[in-house]
């Protein structure tokens, strides 16, 4: 029998109608934000897991869930560990356990584990990504055919921000100075097109003679956003208006994983030369589960060359190694579609992986290993 459908009590829609337009723009990953909102089962997880892998063997099915607690009173264990069960397990069954996140038994129990992130401020191309996994995750997305998205931001990706800077300094080779030091360099290698796209596009208007890269891709935003609040006004619904906004528009996306999902989908996109922000998504996806969960839930939610320590992504010939790990000799000299100034990825520095305020470090497509290299390895190293 065919279902009828009905909504089912949603919030309002986003209605905007007759308001000005504002397009609120955004350096890089400076308007992302990753929530983990929940994870579990929390209760009883560990006990859970350990009896379940335990089944291939004995008369009876393991119980360790019906235990006591087996720490010492001299022992001080945490809130977590009474809560999940770590404390029913003797040292042997805890290695058992966190063998099974290791890779070494069957893992067929971690899909039991789910964790749901909110994740807001990021554009089209990410959640285009995001959306790729399959099984083991699901997701709900901020609807465009169902609210006016007039008033989103824009995301202006670094070596548009650093082509600009060069711009407005009327000097092309200028070099920006970061916190650090480190002169961020613009991949800019020929500045004819650009000049020429601003001179045809001030044409005939005196009062654009000065008009800068900038300003151009301000006013081409604002234009578009106000053709769009244009059509919506007239009529047009939002699920046909929105095909004038551009990708670089920022969106919100629920996205919900189990265990083994988020482990693949994080070896992939924590890779420096993965899109720069869905890497920075999985930066603050890591830095979630590091403040919110134990560490044996994120010791093992690494990138695929943090686990092997090698550029594991090395054969990919449209982008250049990031430079953390060594690269095998047979990569070495692949011709690359793109260099290391069209890659200026960005790293969480690991104070802010640990739970401290959100520092983002730019980079020129290299890894800045004299700032972060000892403690990333550091930190890798502990996981193992």
């Amino acid at each position: 029998m065919a279902q009828d459908y009905a909504d089912a009590g949603h919030r309002p829609h986003a209605v905007h109608t007759g308001e000005e337009p504002r397009t609120p723009i955004h350096r890089g990953p400076y308007a992302l934000s990753v929530t983990l909102d929940a994870w579990g089962p929390q209760e009883n997880i560990f006990t859970t897991i350990y009896d379940a892998l335990q089944a291939n063997w004995g008369d009876a099915p393991s119980r360790t869930i019906d235990r006591s607690c087996l720490v010492r009173e001299d022992v001080m264990f945490h809130e977590w560990e009474h809560k999940t069960g770590w404390c029913r397990l003797s040292l042997g069954e805890r290695a058992y356990v966190l063998s099974c996140f290791a890779g070494r038994t069957l893992p067929q129990i971690l899909e039991l584990i789910g964790f749901s992130f909110c994740i807001d401020g990021l554009c089209r191309p990410a959640t285009h990504q995001i959306v790729r996994s399959r099984i083991g995750a699901g997701f709900m997305q901020h609807g465009g055919r169902d609210n006016d998205w007039r008033h989103r931001g824009w995301t202006m990706p670094e070596t548009m921000h650093r082509a600009c800077q060069a711009d407005e300094m009327r000097d092309l080779d200028y070099k920006e100075l970061d916190a650090s030091g480190l002169a961020l360099e613009h991949c800019v290698s020929d500045w004819v097109p650009i000049q020429r796209y601003l001179r045809d596009v001030s044409a005939g208007d005196a009062s654009a003679s000065n008009r800068g890269l900038r300003e151009a891709i301000e006013m081409h935003l604002d234009d578009g956003k106000r053709l769009y609040a244009a059509l919506v006004d007239a009529g047009i619904p939002w699920q046909d208006a929105r095909r004038v906004l551009t990708m670089g528009t920022q969106t919100y996306i629920h996205a919900d994983y189990s265990w083994p999902a988020l482990k693949s989908v994080l070896a992939n996109r924590l890779e420096f030369v993965m899109d720069w922000e869905i890497n920075c998504v999985a930066q603050l996806m890591v830095r979630e589960l590091r403040m919110k969960t134990p560490e044996v839930i994120w010791r093992h939610l690494v990138s695929a060359s943090d686990a092997a320590r090698k550029a594991t992504r090395a054969g990919l010939e449209s982008w250049p190694p990031d430079g953390k790990w060594p690269v095998e000799d047979r990569h070495k000299d692949l011709p690359r579609t793109h260099t290391p100034l069209q890659s200026p990825f960005w790293v969480l520095h690991p104070d802010s992986l640990s739970g401290g305020d959100i520092v983002w470090v730019a980079t020129n497509g290299e890894y800045p290993h004299d700032a972060l290299h000892a403690e990333a390895v550091k930190a890798v190293g502990a996981s193992e």
